[in-house]
């Protein structure tokens, strides 16, 4: 990838939407759950969708490009999880009143104005994923910013919508969708044109809107839950949509990539869908104006001064101020910091820090390295340990009962064996802290041996003490042993 293009010269610009699931009990427009963690259908049913016309009356080019594609949709459905709503076989119920207020706390802290009423409207959507044919989607926000470094980033407008249906599989012009993810509330941010930037630039742009948003601590994690689209184009060239970035570290790549794709193709103006490596394919023509309408079956909603001052009242923290007295007063390094404020144990980090004589680096690095690490490289069930039992195990390191290398094999036992505590995973893993003059014992004999490196002293003495001292320590009193 040629590291040297020059962005600016190229006139490269590029608007971000980002897409983050709001956290709410119930979905937006029905009291079906928004927990997905049904796994079996309880029935499948078939459709096929056409195009209609808009109030101007013409007809999409995208909705009608996807009925040409001829395919037919099947859709599975989830006992609490999917209802008469997503069926397209009831009207919708009345707006959830969670997902509004969080999804205006959103807009809000990213200062914009609040229209005095708002009217959800249809969007025409017939590629499948959802069953109506058509998106629900309400403007609740617009003309809102953020700064980075010194510049104002424009915010045309926050959208609360619902979620799509999640793909499965195709096959042979057979389509199969889960509705559980149907109606789920999502706020979709959308920014002005960015011009000047480069796609590092662009990408921590999308990751400061980004923790603006997960700043109401009612947003979903994990893949899926958050995805970027973004339109490129570059000097005297068309505008390419890519839709789906799920990980926002892959965004800077996708934009280089499709840079240097518009720089060696003749490219025309249409939708592409992110793959995971950073390139695209094509999706479908690029969706044309024509394609938004009232929804009749909801009136408007009116949003009053006093609803506002109220929400402006109980505003959180915005992230960006966190992530600054994250770096600042706990020395946490930029990388740790964002990550842990991207993870699920954001709250409980907090929690621990604040009330325990632990270093935040190492709870931070516990939740956002070594347990991702577990369960991608042993596949240890780390969602069976109880916020108690991650208390319970930071008491012990701040009362040096265990050190921080015993932490991946504590959790291990604790995925393993839930109804135990950490005092059990001591006993059965003996790891009980050594003293240096334990660890001068241990190593004795070891560094006695004729001809022994250091490496090799090192590594057999760390093999019989590893989670019980740390390891600083042992190469430490290993190198004494050995002058």
């Amino acid at each position: 990838m040629d590291k040297k293009i020059n962005y600016s010269a190229l006139r490269l610009k590029v608007g971000l939407e980002l897409h983050q699931q709001l956290d709410t009990k119930y979905k937006l427009f029905c009291n079906c759950s928004t927990q997905m963690k049904e796994k079996i259908p309880i029935m499948i049913i078939t459709r096929k969708l056409h195009p209609v016309a808009s109030e101007l009356g013409t007809v999409d080019i995208a909705a009608q490009f996807e009925y040409l594609r001829n395919r037919t949709f099947h859709y599975q459905v989830f006992n609490n999880e999917s209802c008469q709503v997503e069926l397209d076989e009831e009207p919708p119920h009345e707006l959830n009143k969670e997902a509004l207020d969080t999804a205006l706390q959103i807009a809000l802290l990213l200062n914009c104005d609040i229209p005095n009423e708002i009217h959800v409207m249809r969007k025409t959507v017939i590629d499948g994923s959802n069953t109506s044919g058509f998106q629900r989607t309400v403007i609740i926000g617009m003309n809102g910013h953020i700064n980075y470094k010194g510049k104002r980033i424009l915010i045309t407008q926050v959208t609360l919508e619902e979620d799509a249906a999640a793909i499965v599989s195709e096959e042979n012009g057979k389509v199969i969708y889960r509705l559980n993810r149907l109606g789920i509330p999502l706020v979709e941010i959308d920014t002005g044109i960015l011009e000047g930037y480069t796609p590092e630039e662009i990408q921590e742009i999308a990751y400061l809107i980004g923790i603006m948003a997960r700043s109401t601590s009612k947003t979903k994690h994990g893949i899926g839950s958050i995805r970027q689209d973004v339109n490129i184009s570059i000097r005297n060239g068309p505008r390419v949509e890519i839709k789906g970035v799920q990980e926002l570290g892959l965004l800077s790549k996708v934009i280089e990539l499709e840079v240097q794709r518009q720089l060696n193709e003749k490219v025309k103006e249409e939708t592409r869908a992110a793959n995971l490596d950073g390139t695209t394919r094509f999706l479908r023509p690029l969706p044309g104006a024509s394609r938004m309408y009232p929804e009749t079956d909801i009136p408007p909603i009116v949003i009053t001064k006093d609803y506002i001052e109220n929400l402006k009242k109980n505003l959180p923290e915005p992230w960006t101020k966190k992530l600054e007295r994250f770096k600042t007063k706990l020395k946490l390094s930029d990388d740790l910091a964002k990550e842990i404020l991207g993870s699920e144990y954001l709250n409980l980090f907090e929690r621990i820090v604040s009330t325990k004589k632990v270093e935040p680096s190492i709870v931070a690095s516990t939740f956002v390295s070594i347990i991702k690490d577990l369960e991608r490289r042993e596949k240890v069930e780390v969602n069976r340990i109880s916020e108690n039992r991650f208390i319970e195990l930071f008491d012990y390191l701040q009362d040096k009962k265990i050190v921080k290398e015993a932490i991946p094999e504590i959790i291990k036992y604790l995925a393993a064996y839930p109804q135990n505590g950490v005092g059990d995973a001591l006993k059965e893993l003996d790891l009980k802290p050594l003293t240096p003059a334990e660890v001068r014992e241990i190593a004795k004999e070891i560094v006695e041996q004729p001809n022994i490196t250091f490496e090799k002293a090192y590594g057999i003495v760390m093999s019989k003490v590893r989670g019980k001292i740390d390891a600083q320590e042992v190469m430490k009193i290993v190198k004494q042993m050995m002058k």
